[in-house]
């Protein structure tokens, strides 16, 4: 027979176990299996043309990339079908005009600064990086400096600020204009989101045992989360939530996207086939490009609430080029 502090115990932990809260569901995501629900909210490129505003606007080319906006303007990279020719930088109006910015640039690593000023890319050249900054109205050079490390620049400020990351190197902000290079840390990056102010940071090679670090860009001593098994995929507009794949994903695609509150808590995780972009639509609805066993599509999903937000098509054959993000975060201003 239990006494009375035993049975006072095995209440207290009864009461706990239904206070606490109960683990995230992974949900298998198959577009045939999903409702429809309504079309993507945010700019998206579509069958080679972007949509925004609720509009269709035919921007050339055989594949298309939304790189960014710029003032009421979208940026769009378009290329051949292979994406190894025809490569162009263009800038398209409400209006449905567009403006050749740049020609033999690959839209793959050119991102659009924060304030839509200027355009940047980095290339590797004999051992260097190159880094050129192009106005995103015009396409003229603006600022070109050649680094004896090797960089990447993967979000900019400015005009003037650039994000460089590299992977003996870390995180550290260049001013174009003094020239000055302000190191942010010395961990090489996993992911960056100047609107939210959130970075994600590796401790160490991950095929070495090294861990994802997130922490504010401005304060990257205060870590907010850390895990040796996932990686960041992309952080929500407001920061509050991630999106996290396998720290070792790599190939075709993640099969699973776990979304997580900033300080860890796991609130959902998807499976499928293969995953291509993930893209916060809001602050809680999440954007996947789900390759299911036979059907494509874009799903959108709040915590476990999923639904079609494209047609359902058959599954096609894996890109020959890697991958640009086609979503992006709508401004303010749609």
């Amino acid at each position: 027979m239990k006494t009375t502090r035993q049975l006072a115990l095995a209440t207290v932990a009864s009461l706990i176990a239904l206070q606490a809260p109960a683990a995230a569901a992974t949900t298998d995501l198959q577009p045939e299996d999903l409702p429809h629900g309504s079309d993507i909210a945010i700019a998206h490129i579509e069958d080679g043309d972007l949509v925004a505003r609720g509009r269709t606007f035919v921007v050339g080319g055989d594949r298309a990339y939304l790189l960014g906006r710029s003032g009421s303007a979208w940026i769009v990279g378009t290329t051949s079908a292979d994406g190894q020719s025809d490569r162009k930088i263009k800038r398209v109006f409400p209006d449905g005009t567009f403006r050749t910015l740049l020609k033999g640039i690959e839209p793959y690593n050119v991102v659009v600064s924060e304030d839509g000023r200027r355009l940047v890319r980095s290339k590797y050249v004999r051992g260097r990086s190159v880094v050129k900054l192009w106005s995103a109205r015009s396409g003229k050079l603006k600022v070109s400096r050649t680094f004896d490390e090797v960089y990447d620049a993967p979000a900019a400020r400015s005009g003037r600020k650039v994000l460089l990351s590299g992977w003996e190197s870390g995180v550290a902000w260049w001013d174009t204009v003094t020239g000055s290079i302000t190191r942010v840390t010395k961990r090489p990056l996993n992911a960056v989101d100047l609107g939210s102010d959130r970075l994600a940071s590796y401790t160490d090679d991950p095929y070495q045992g090294g861990c994802t670090k997130v922490t504010p860009l401005s304060a990257p001593r205060h870590v907010l989360w850390k895990s040796c098994d996932e990686r960041v995929d992309a952080f929500s507009p407001d920061g509050d939530r991630m999106a996290t794949i396998g720290i070792l994903s790599d190939g075709l695609g993640p099969a699973e996207v776990t979304v997580h509150e900033i300080g860890g808590d796991r609130l959902a995780s998807y499976r499928t086939n293969w995953f291509g972009a993930v893209e916060w639509e809001s602050d809680t609805r999440l954007l996947l490009e789900v390759n299911g066993q036979t059907q494509s599509s874009t799903v959108r999903c709040e915590v476990d609430e999923c639904e079609n937000a494209t047609d359902p098509v058959p599954v096609q054959a894996p890109r020959t080029v890697a991958p640009r993000r086609e979503l992006v975060r709508q401004s303010p201003r749609g």
